[in-house]
């Protein structure tokens, strides 16, 4: 028993240096260095400019103890570095927003943080890819504003920022768009006719900014309807009945109307805002006994020379963007227009409602205009059910924007014919419309 208690001690005794040694040792973190000596250059370096950049190339020397080649620059008075491992031989220079003179120093690294001598580079980097997008800006009068278009051929992540002057004439942050998508289109609304300057810049992830775009642009004049007019009118082939179809009573309908939620909803002013919505500020339908396409029809209460149309479609209760470009949101659809209603009568309610078979089939379309063949499109290109970029969410929110045929006559009453939703189904729901126009 003595014997193996000594030893338990003696063992115990050995644990107990060992540590107190280990702990007070001052053995270096990462991988042991292998070699003090500066490894061998790089040979055979190339550089080719590209837009805003370089493309170089080069050959490793033939050496083990490698662990990275290493390239510094100095550029906007800021000193960058770029790194690339031994399993290629290039690396990428980016992010230069002048074609000046840059000089590289690139070095080889070995596991130790040895460099080689320095082997330096210069180069003048092509024209920016900010510069390609500042050169094709265009921008052409639109009802309310302008429309402002522009390409991206590089496809950078791009920070443009739209100003326009105020009734003084000092220039206003008025939004600032994220993209990398090789075509954009911006529209900038809510101005009078008078001529006014409208400018762009552009900035992109290293803070390079370019030159301000500025052009003198008069809008056209528009004006947003006023929404407490509208009114429905429902006809015999629209969607129609509180609860699923057959409608027997004609005098006593109402478009289609599920969970309480009519077709008022979509202009009373409240839904759209930041996507925001609640379960009850939308529209929605029966899907039961309908069948694609789907049809509704708005008196506006004024006429007017219309100009174009937002639609909102449904966000998601409490803004969750569950619904952007899913379920029974608006997918595509067709607007047409008329100032007169032909085989209707008014109901006990007030409505224009009608049984002729005028409106069962496409009999009416002759006596009516095409105002807009309309197509929600989805900046990603993410079909239906896929997870919504932030480009998707933005574009979402702002509602879908569409301008009507010019050269109709005066408008006071829309038809639209919803040919598809997002999940293809028989019912819609839809969160908001606003509706454009000259009513002088």
């Amino acid at each position: 028993m003595k014997r193996i208690n000594i030893i338990s001690k003696f063992t115990g005794l050995l644990f107990l240096i060992s540590f107190v040694l280990l702990s007070c040792s001052e053995e270096p973190v990462g991988q042991t260095a292998t070699n003090k000596t500066p490894p061998p250059p790089l040979t055979n370096v190339k550089v080719t400019p590209t837009y805003g950049g370089a493309y170089v190339t080069y050959s490793l020397p033939d050496e083990k103890d490698i662990s990275y080649v290493k390239c510094e620059f100095t550029y906007n008075g800021k000193t960058r570095t770029v790194r690339s491992s031994i399993y290629k031989n290039y690396l990428e220079i980016d992010g230069l927003g002048e074609p000046e003179e840059i000089e590289l120093k690139m070095y080889v690294v070995n596991h130790s943080e040895i460099t080689s001598v320095v082997h330096i580079e210069k180069f003048v980097p092509l024209e920016a890819p900010m510069s390609f997008i500042l050169h094709s800006f265009r921008i052409e009068p639109a009802y309310g504003g302008v429309t402002i278009t522009w390409e991206n051929p590089t496809m950078i992540m791009a920070g443009i920022s739209f100003l326009a002057a105020d009734d003084n004439g000092t220039l206003e942050l008025k939004d600032i768009v994220f993209s990398s998508l090789p075509f954009g289109t911006k529209k900038m609304r809510g101005f009078n006719t008078n001529k006014r300057l409208f400018a762009m810049c552009i900035s992109d992830k290293y803070e390079n900014v370019s030159d301000t775009f500025k052009i003198e642009v008069t809008p056209l004049y528009e004006m947003e309807l006023d929404k407490s007019k509208f009114k429905r009118v429902p006809l015999t082939a629209d969607q129609l009945a509180v609860s699923a179809p057959p409608v027997k009573n004609l005098h006593d309908i109402t478009n289609s109307n599920h969970d309480n939620r009519p077709i008022e909803k979509i202009w009373d002013g409240i839904g759209n805002a930041a996507g925001e919505e609640s379960h009850y500020t939308i529209w929605h339908t029966w899907a039961s006994g309908w069948s694609i396409p789907l049809y509704f029809t708005i008196d506006l209460g004024i006429e007017s020379q219309l100009t174009r149309i937002v639609v909102y479609n449904r966000s998601g209760d409490n803004g969750d963007y569950l619904y952007p470009y899913a379920q029974h949101n608006l997918r595509r659809f067709e607007v047409w227009g008329t100032n007169e209603l032909k085989n209707t009568t008014v109901n006990p309610q007030g409505y224009q409602i009608s049984e002729s078979p005028y409106w069962d089939n496409n009999d009416w379309q002759a006596d009516w205009s095409l105002l807009a063949d309309c197509e929600i499109i989805r900046p990603s290109g993410n079909s239906p059910g896929a997870l919504s970029t932030p480009e998707d969410i933005d574009a979402h929110i702002a509602g879908f924007e569409f301008e009507f045929r010019q050269g109709v006559p005066k408008t006071r009453y829309l038809r639209f014919i919803v040919n598809e939703t997002w999940a293809r189904t028989a019912a819609l729901h839809l969160s908001e419309i606003s509706i454009f126009g000259d009513d002088r």
